[in-house]
């Protein structure tokens, strides 16, 4: 698989103009597909794609051919394709919005115990000399 990388890039850089970005595009694609799919399917399409002309046809196929069964919503696509993707999102959450109990329990959860020196500074209420509070405003 490296040496086919190797060759493809090697390959990419002699190119100009659109030749090239469709060279690029491919080899993109290709490490795209080695993440989704098992390591076997790639080396089987590289070998049976013959040289590196021929490779790059067939990445951008096999490339759009995922991409039309993802966006049909095929099901054996979806089956295929890696459980790496976590729970997307619909839609970013704007700052400045208060965290939700399930982020505060997580996050308290992460927290390390404080040590009897800290619990004693903070009932002191003073900072250690280590830290220094924010300052409230900017001075220029």
């Amino acid at each position: 698989m490296q040496k086919c990388e190797n060759e493809l890039a090697d390959y990419c850089s002699t190119l100009e103009g659109d030749a090239a970005y469709s060279c690029w595009r491919a080899y993109f694609e290709l490490k795209n597909l080695e993440e989704e799919y098992p390591k076997e399917e790639i080396e089987k399409l590289v070998l049976q794609s013959g040289g590196v002309k021929s490779l790059i046809q067939c990445v951008h196929g096999v490339s759009s051919i995922r991409k039309m069964k993802e966006k049909n919503g095929d099901v054996e696509s979806k089956g295929q394709l890696n459980s790496k993707k976590q729970k997307v999102k619909p839609f970013p959450v704007p700052d400045g919005l208060p965290k939700s109990q399930e982020e505060l329990e997580e996050e308290e959860k992460a927290r390390m115990p404080d040590s009897l020196y800290t619990r004693l500074l903070r009932t002191k209420g003073r900072f250690p000399a280590w830290y220094s509070p924010v300052p409230d405003h900017e001075t220029d």
